[in-house]
């Protein structure tokens, strides 16, 4: 995806490498706004790998997931912090993200397949970091998805949210259906303790 979507100079694209860090930080603060700060176990590497931003990443060299970031222009008190910040630290010029601009949200997501409906895009995360919130950057990020599974001929969008989040309300404007109520889905995980004891009796 390129930059496809703009409101007031805040626009989607594709993640990039030198954003992997900052997409570290916010998985971090969507694990604490969920309650589960000691979630999140990836590295910066882990990511590079698996979402194909190194060469050979996978054994079949396709990524496993696709990211995305929500960027917007910076605000002069964090554009001074930021300057302060890059003077104490070696910088690649060539790979750095221009000081005028700062990320403020994050999507991470992959494909999966329905034997009922063919290609879906499962949505892991999607994440807009508190300051940002109720300007409507939620609904173009989510506009952003939705082209992008359109693009990409998916014949839905999947994801998984807390029941007390109160973006299930936006989440309902935007569209989506309540499978636990509306079909009686459960999700179900097993989860890696469990899968090496399976192995072990295969």
């Amino acid at each position: 995806m390129a930059t496809a979507h703009k409101d007031n100079g805040v626009i989607v694209r594709r993640t990039q490498k030198d954003d992997l860090p900052e997409v570290i930080a916010m998985i971090q603060e969507l694990a604490d706004f969920e309650k589960m700060p000691d979630g999140p176990q990836l590295t910066v590497g882990d990511l590079m790998r698996d979402g194909g931003f190194e060469e050979r990443s996978t054994a079949d060299g396709a990524p496993v997931f696709h990211s995305f970031v929500l960027e917007a222009p910076a605000d002069p008190e964090w554009l001074a912090n930021q300057e302060r910040l890059t003077s104490l630290q070696s910088v690649d010029p060539a790979n750095a993200r221009p000081l005028t601009r700062k990320l403020i949200g994050y999507a991470i997501c992959y494909y999966s397949y329905s034997t009922w409906r063919g290609k879906t895009l499962a949505l892991e995360d999607i994440y807009i970091r508190p300051a940002y919130r109720g300007n409507g950057y939620g609904e173009l990020f989510f506009r952003a998805l939705a082209k992008h599974a359109l693009d990409n001929r998916c014949s839905r969008i999947d994801f998984h949210v807390l029941n007390w989040n109160p973006a299930t309300k936006f989440y309902r404007r935007m569209g989506a259906l309540d499978l636990t109520e509306t079909e009686c889905w459960h999700f179900y995980r097993l989860q890696k303790d469990a899968i090496e004891q399976l192995a072990r009796n295969a």
